[in-house]
């Protein structure tokens, strides 16, 4: 009798520990939906590319002010090879639950697939853009002994003396490719194209006296600018560090315009939910003044694009890839 006792004793605790449960919210359901709430683990963003680079610094600039967002910890993963190509092939096949982001640039995802046989993915499909958060001009730029101090005057030498010319880029088939040729199939100049693997290396060729001009990103031809080493004269966008260097529409050459963009994305897949929150989280950085200066300094213009502007950015990228490559004599789809 006793034990039956005690055993009701227990069964009437545990249903009203039960209730009381319910009654403030905590039950199944609740805890269910606490679980499912995105984010509740850490963010990891692939960058394609080695540390150090444009699209790393613009990223790395950005991780701070977006854990402070999502209250998780935002995980860079660099991943070179293949031109960008590794890293975004490794986003594609991850899991599509928002926990892996892709940070990219055109090269990477638009002429790797444009120059691939057979590609795994496509980007205008498979990759869902969470937003641009600013570009990096690319800039052509002469030595600091360069007796060119305007495009015009190196564009008059240049017609002056065909072949002449020695220019110099690295990543074939990315955005300092497509601005190296469309320079001079736009102006009409003949010049020796030279290609490096790094960019470290074509600004090491051009400080040696190989190559009489080239071409990189903003952020990486910045430290040379301030050092006196390198002076630019022409840019694909108007950048605030440089106004009196002209771009590229500003003189009428439509096709010296593509950027190296920093855009995020994440795969198609993705649940609705958790695409809306880290949207929101990287619209909610640019409040941070710190966050925009420091990516200013860096040689990134801020420009942030919701998807929506940014898919028509990715989409008139496209086509000016194909066309450059073409005219390149590069294979594309």
């Amino acid at each position: 009798m006793r034990t039956e006792n005690r055993k009701n004793r227990i069964y009437l605790f545990v249903c009203l520990t039960l209730a009381a449960g319910f009654a403030l919210g905590v039950g199944p359901t609740r805890i269910q939906g606490q679980e499912a709430t995105f984010p509740s683990k850490p963010v990891e963003i692939i960058v394609p590319f080695a540390p150090g680079g444009s699209l790393d610094i613009g990223t790395r600039v950005l991780v701070e002010p977006l854990s402070r967002e999502l209250k998780v910890p935002v995980i860079i993963k660099n991943q070179a090879g293949g031109g960008g190509l590794t890293g975004a092939t490794t986003f594609f096949n991850a899991k599509p639950d928002g926990y892996t982001m892709l940070a990219a640039s055109p090269a990477a995802i638009i002429s790797n697939t444009q120059l691939s046989k057979n590609p795994s993915f496509d980007p205008r499909k498979d990759f869902l853009p969470v937003g641009q958060a600013g570009v990096s001009p690319i800039a052509m730029s002469v030595t600091k002994n360069s007796p060119f101090k305007s495009f015009d005057e190196f564009v008059q030498f240049g017609k002056k003396n065909p072949g002449k010319l020695r220019g110099g880029f690295s990543s074939p088939g990315g955005e300092t490719h497509i601005m190296l040729v469309s320079i001079c199939k736009e102006t009409k100049i003949e010049s020796k194209i030279i290609p490096y693997t790094t960019s470290g290396e074509r600004s090491a060729a051009m400080l040696g006296g190989h190559v009489d001009w080239g071409t990189a990103s903003l952020v990486s031809t910045m430290p040379y600018v301030k050092s006196g080493d390198m002076r630019v004269l022409l840019l694909t966008h108007r950048s605030p560090e440089l106004p009196g260097i002209p771009s590229g529409p500003d003189l009428g050459l439509s096709s010296v315009s593509v950027d190296l963009w920093l855009g995020f994305f994440v795969h198609s897949k993705t649940p609705k939910t958790a695409y809306e929150r880290l949207m929101s989280a990287l619209r909610a950085t640019f409040n941070d003044a710190g966050m925009r200066d420091m990516l200013t300094k860096a040689g990134y213009i801020v420009e942030y694009k919701g998807p929506q502007e940014f898919s028509k950015i990715i989409n008139k990228d496209w086509d000016v890839f194909s066309e450059v490559l073409k005219e390149a004599g590069m294979k594309t789809n």
